[in-house]
């Protein structure tokens, strides 16, 4: 038994040394395979008109040749304004996006798994009732909210019960939104309790009743059952470690009031974007330019995250990967002016973990307002997606050259080189703050390996055959308990199971000799266990 310890540990070893030397998850190393249209859940939908189920998909991309079996996980939402590209008057909307594609591939590239996914769209942005537009925006919101949460929920019970076919740790997530998928990130993070939503100015002022009702919507989560929400994948936290946010906003500040189950934040936005405040200010819908609601922007919602004490993680970013270190600081000492519309709308430009795109641009002799330079399209393509979309839909009518030319009134310069010059400068603040969040091997951890004893483990019986009893003494919590076969690969997981019992199930693991690392907050301890058919 000692032998098998010894060389198990040995090999983890140095698996970890040589992941080290290559610099894992900051360099590229791995050719990238991606799996499309991954049905994640299904869940009622009312584009249509009509509410009708359907699908939840994403597009699944991996470090390809990578043996490792514990890698953290990103999730990226698209942006849109909650419509599909074209119909929402935008180039943008989808996880074809370029800048959603170049952005799993360079994650992937480096040793992540991530998935882009689609979420549920569809809300009233021409009605000229403004009540009936905020209410149908917060009910697209809390809907594509549930999708985000279920997308965490279906990874972990792949983990739990399906040997974990994508290679990922449950307790490694991050939730990455571009644009309107920044709503539905900071929004997953934020939102655990159905009083955020309804809060005065998310009250029908028409009816006086919330504009969201969890008879219709389900709960916050997605868990249960509605009119029109379905419940996927009961049972598993949704919960995840890492927000970042390229330029969308947040409901209302409250919601960020510092839980312990709520992630660190960190992200980037355009002082002039015209469409989403960066401090707090009006949210303008692309399609029709009109007010809908007032919201938090990134800056504010950093800065509140950084008070709150959600972002005490990044204290331990590595100073020599973090290159931005020094703007980010120069930011927080800079006064100036962001869109006029911001109240205030001269701010400190800058905070901790956070950066500012300052870009104000003339244009022609003109201000040209910018929310997302990181965006480029190409236009020939975009000419014969308009083409076919108008030659299934004959109401459509859309012009691509209309299009083309509108995303150019706020992205004048748009080109792929600049387009990933500005990510380039995402990366730099983000790939430290995953490292430090995920743990991904640029801090210390400290946790040590104790005896049964210590922490009153009890596991049986083993060897099991279906189910097996864990439990520790109550003032040591378990908070996961993780399994790996005789290579070193993890097969299953359980996390924050804060508690000091549980059942657990053998689920699809085959007959044969295991290790299990069971976890409390500083302490772990490692038993095998032995699986009969």
């Amino acid at each position: 038994m000692k032998n098998f310890y010894v060389l198990f540990f040995f090999l983890c070893a140095a698996n970890l040394q040589f992941v080290k030397a290559q610099n894992r998850y900051l360099d590229p190393q791995y050719p990238v395979k991606i799996t499309a249209n991954v049905e994640y859940g299904s869940n009622i939908g009312i584009l249509r008109g009509v509410p009708a189920a359907e699908s939840l998909l994403m597009d699944v991309y991996v470090p390809d040749g990578d043996s490792a079996t514990d890698r953290p996980l990103v999730l990226i939402a698209h942006t849109g304004s909650f419509l599909p590209p074209i119909y929402n008057q935008q180039v943008t909307g989808s996880r074809s996006d370029s800048v959603v594609t170049y952005t799993a591939r360079y994650l992937a590239s480096r040793g992540f798994v991530v998935a882009a996914y689609t979420y549920r769209l569809g809300w009233l942005p021409t009605s000229p009732d403004q009540n009936v537009r905020t209410g149908s925006l917060l009910r697209a919101a809390y809907r594509g909210i549930q999708d985000t949460r279920t997308c965490i929920r279906f990874f972990k019970k792949s983990v739990a019960e399906n040997s974990n076919p994508y290679g990922i740790d449950p307790g490694k997530i991050c939730v990455w939104g571009v644009g309107t998928g920044g709503y539905l990130s900071i929004g997953a993070g934020a939102v655990n309790d159905f009083s955020e939503v309804v809060l005065p100015q998310f009250i029908d002022q028409n009816t006086l009743l919330p504009f969201v009702d969890t008879a219709v919507l389900g709960n916050i989560y997605a868990t249960s059952q509605g009119a029109i929400c379905i419940p996927n994948h009961v049972g598993y936290s949704s919960n995840f470690q890492l927000n970042v946010n390229m330029g969308g906003a947040c409901g209302d500040s409250t919601w960020l009031d510092g839980e312990a189950i709520e992630p660190a934040y960190t992200g980037v936005h355009c002082t002039n974007d015209f469409f989403a405040p960066y401090f707090s200010g009006p949210v303008i819908v692309p399609t029709t330019n009109q007010f809908v609601v007032y919201a938090t922007g990134t800056r504010k919602v950093i800065e509140q995250a950084n008070k709150n004490g959600s972002n005490e993680v990044f204290k331990n970013v590595n100073p020599d990967l973090d290159k931005l270190k020094d703007l980010i600081s120069a930011q927080k000492a800079k006064v100036g002016g962001i869109f006029p519309s911001n109240a205030p709308n001269v701010i400190n430009i800058g905070a901790d973990n956070f950066y500012g795109f300052d870009i104000p641009l003339i244009f022609n002799n003109q201000p040209v307002p910018q929310g997302s330079p990181w965006d480029w399209w190409d236009l020939n393509t975009l000419k014969v997606v308009v083409g076919f979309l108008n030659s299934r839909d004959t109401t459509l009518k859309a012009n691509a050259d209309t299009l083309h030319y509108n995303g150019l009134r706020t992205n004048p310069l748009m080109s792929p080189a600049r387009g990933k010059v500005y990510m380039d400068t995402v990366f730099m603040l983000t790939l430290p703050r995953l490292c430090a969040a995920l743990n991904l091997g640029c801090t210390n951890v400290n946790t040590k390996e104790v005896s049964d004893s210590e922490i009153g483990l009890k596991m049986g019986p083993n060897p099991m055959k279906e189910q097996m009893l864990v439990s520790t003494s109550g003032d040591h919590p378990m908070k996961d308990i993780y399994i790996y076969d005789l290579n070193g690969n993890l097969v299953k997981a359980h996390v924050e199971i804060n508690s000091s019992n549980f059942t657990l199930n053998r689920n699809q693991l085959n007959g044969g000799f295991y290790l299990a690392q069971v976890r409390t907050k500083d302490k772990f301890v490692s038993k095998q266990i032995v699986i009969t058919d």
